[in-house]
């Protein structure tokens, strides 16, 4: 444990004994005393512990009305800084009414500071706005540095929100002079990390090289609880810029890590923007659909939202996970313009409107055109550089993503090796992965299911029968061409009336209705007939297959998806290579492992 972690541990359990003591004498004031000098977490976003429970306790018995609004107020710290907003809403509202009714302007900085924490969610800008406002009027008078600190930050941070250039350069100055007049390395440390932020925003690494380290000292000298958070953040958002795949690659492991061990998700999403950063997809893709599998309308709308929400359109667009991409659109429209921090303005994220210009983008869609131009009008306003430069030529801000090589063959009498090299299993004999193996050795082929059927071991090949039946009767397949020809007069109505939602829906139905003329007619659109040994073969293949999926499925989720978006299965059956997840298959036993 580092030096400055030690007196962090040493205070806490100093004040843990005088609030225990004060509890055990009966001393209601006391325990306010040594319950407000608790630290609320240790890190933003991670599980509180027992503090809030202290903090209430301690809440139930205090009859002083500033004891009380303070303890409130720190209920509400306690409960944001744990992820736990809902539970803050109450005692922050609570603070702010008992706090205007004493008058003293500390109380009130006080409440408004907690009243801002437990309003940091993407719906409530507007009153984040009023109550900044507020608590600049409120410190203004104060001559605590620390409660100016907090004001001038939530400023910072309200005014990178709405990209306002020169209230964002009037904090930083405020946060220098602080710093300069208290020589406190605690002021100093937050006023060198948001000088390295906006070096990083605006493009300047060789300002950020000299922050960054400047930062990690002043935090240690402070011990303040969320420097190695913010240094890793920095460091990542500097590896990204400069292309460093090897720094992006370690803070990618390192955030993932934490994430997945505390349960934040934007700390996660971070991380599967490193990955595909650092030309590992099958990384990013694996948490991409970890986060994001039930839909982004399940990420909490807290401070965290539109980090998390933006973080992975970024990996989906990326990776053609389009359902993924259309709605995190639905979710981000309603706040276009505006800018995406982490946490209180310690990295910046680039603006909404970019991350809808990507996901309408690789959704095929016009209205990529308006966004790209409100985003790149925004970053030519702060002087974002890398950001715009990335914007009008993404080709240049990520290398191509390597193949990625991946095992699926026999190997002897052990069974069937399937995986990547660090994620290889073993699977028995299974008829799904003969037929994976024969279309992965025929990229964009149709193989008949008979001939499929015919190429796995043990099977006695094709039975001839006589009983033959059309695949689809002439009456539904005429029904189907009536139908298509509506689909396409309805869709050149759509597209002039400039109806997106419309548009997509006749285009699904229209491709589903090709799918089944094409099983249903071969060459000069005869209809094809099939025997009932070619439907049984057509069952039995799509089974085997199915099945075999779920089992590879269990071990490797971001496998079996690639195989489920790649292999087509019907009367016939084919491989399509997505190309923007290249694969080296390797189909038979490699030498090395004989």
């Amino acid at each position: 444990m580092e030096p400055a972690a030690d007196k962090v541990a040493a205070a806490r359990a100093a004040l843990l004994a005088a609030y225990y003591e004060a509890r055990d004498n009966g001393d209601a004031e006391l325990m306010a005393v040594a319950a407000l000098r608790l630290p609320s977490s240790q890190y933003f976003g991670t599980h509180p512990g027992h503090v809030p429970a202290l903090i209430h306790e301690a809440y139930t018995v205090a009859v002083e009305p500033a004891n009380r609004c303070r303890l409130a107020a720190a209920l509400a710290r306690a409960w944001t800084y744990g992820g736990e907003t809902r539970r803050a809403v109450a005692f922050a509202r609570e603070a702010v009414t008992l706090a205007d009714r004493l008058g003293d302007p500390e109380i009130i900085a006080d409440a408004l500071d907690a009243a801002l924490l437990a309003s940091w969610g993407p719906d409530d800008f507007a009153e984040r706005l009023a109550l900044s406002a507020r608590l600049a009027d409120a410190a203004a008078h104060l001559t605590e540095p620390a409660q100016r600190l907090t004001a001038h930050l939530w400023r910072l941070t309200t005014a990178w929100e709405c990209l306002d250039v020169l209230a964002v350069q009037r904090q930083l100055r405020a946060l220098d002079m602080i710093a300069e007049e208290s020589g406190s390395a605690r002021a100093a440390f937050f006023a060198a990390s948001r000088r390295a932020m906006h070096a990083l925003a605006t493009g300047d690494i060789d300002t950020a090289d000299r922050l960054i380290p400047i930062t990690h000292d002043l935090g240690g000298q402070a011990a303040e609880p969320d420097r190695e958070a913010v240094v890793h953040s920095l460091i990542a958002a500097r590896a990204r810029q400069v292309g460093d795949v090897e720094t992006l690659r370690s803070e990618a492991a390192a955030f993932e890590a934490y994430g997945s061990s505390e349960g934040v998700p934007s700390v996660s999403a971070e991380a599967a923007v490193f990955w595909l950063a650092a030309e590992e997809p099958n990384r990013a893709e694996q948490l991409l659909h970890q986060l994001a599998g039930a839909g982004l309308g399940t990420v909490p709308r807290d401070v965290h939202f539109l980090l998390t929400v933006t973080s992975l359109i970024d990996v989906a667009a990326a990776l053609h996970s389009d359902d993924i991409v259309a709605d995190g659109v639905r979710l981000l429209e309603p706040f276009a313009g505006r800018a995406v921090l982490n946490a209180g303005a310690v990295t910046f994220h680039g603006v909404v409107d970019d991350y809808l210009h990507r996901a309408e983008q690789a959704l095929g869609r016009p209205a990529a055109t308006r966004w790209r131009h409100s985003a790149a009008s925004a970053y030519q306003r702060i002087g974002a550089a890398w950001w715009r430069d990335r914007l009008i030529a993404p080709a240049a801000a990520t290398r191509p993503a390597p193949p990625v090589t991946v095992h699926l063959h026999r190997d002897g009498e052990l069974g069937w090796v399937v995986g990547t090299s660090g994620t290889k299993i073993v699977l028995p004999d299974l008829k799904g992965l003969f037929y994976l193996r024969e279309l992965l050795r025929s990229p964009g082929v149709e193989l008949s299911v008979l001939d499929l059927s015919a190429a796995t071991p043990g099977h006695a090949g094709i039975v001839t029968e006589s009983n033959t039946a059309e695949v689809i009767d002439k009456q539904a397949l005429t029904a189907y061409h009536h139908r298509l020809r509506d689909i396409d007069a309805e869709l050149d109505e759509a597209e002039s009336w400039t109806d997106q939602a419309r548009l997509d829906r006749l285009q699904l139905e229209r491709e589903a209705l090709l799918a089944e003329v094409r099983t249903a007619t071969g060459l000069g659109g005869r209809r094809r007939r099939f025997t009932s040994a070619h439907e049984r073969a057509r069952i039995a293949v799509r089974k085997a297959i199915a099945s075999t999926l779920d089992r590879i499925d269990h071990h490797d989720a971001p496998l079996a998806r690639l195989l489920r978006d790649t292999i087509h299965t019907g009367a016939s059956c084919r491989y399509d290579p997505d190309p923007s997840r290249p694969v080296s298959w390797l189909l038979e036993t490699p030498k090395s492992e004989e």
